[in-house]
């Protein structure tokens, strides 16, 4: 049978390894995390604002075949699972990052599945504002910016 912890010398060699390394890959953790959530915010945050405000009889109508390439987008994004995303846009990581492997490669295709699902929510979260807010302030003379 399979038993990791019946020789001491093999323990002693892993918690050696684990106390050594645990530091810098909490770290390396920790701001890849950041990276990803800030790109994925400054892409996701205006585009669900877009979203909301480039409807028919909106603040700041687009063209329809523009919303409609939008939408598309996410929706496809978001439907698509993040192994096969991964995999799909390592060519993207190799171009953007100079590698396909470590963790500044895991940027890319982390930004790429997060800024869609922002975008949802940002714009589920203006779509709950009540018209009347806006009227109200459009009325005091709030420009659409």
């Amino acid at each position: 049978m399979f038993d990791l912890f019946s020789d001491p010398v093999k323990v002693a060699k892993q918690l050696e390894i684990i106390t050594n390394e645990f530091g810098f890959a909490t770290w390396e953790t920790l701001y890849s995390l950041a990276l990803e959530v800030a790109f994925a915010y400054l892409i996701g945050l205006p585009l669900g604002v877009l979203l909301v405000t480039g409807e028919k009889d909106s603040i700041r109508p687009l063209p329809g075949w523009l919303m409609q390439i939008l939408n598309v987008v996410i929706n496809l994004l978001r439907s698509v699972p993040f192994l096969i995303l991964m995999i799909i846009t390592l060519p993207l990581s190799k171009i953007i990052v100079g590698t396909k492997v470590g963790t500044m490669a895991t940027i890319p295709p982390m930004v790429i599945a997060a800024f869609p699902m922002v975008a949802r929510m940002v714009e589920s979260s203006l779509r709950e504002v009540d018209h009347g807010v806006i009227e109200a302030a459009q009325s005091m003379g709030a420009s659409a910016w």
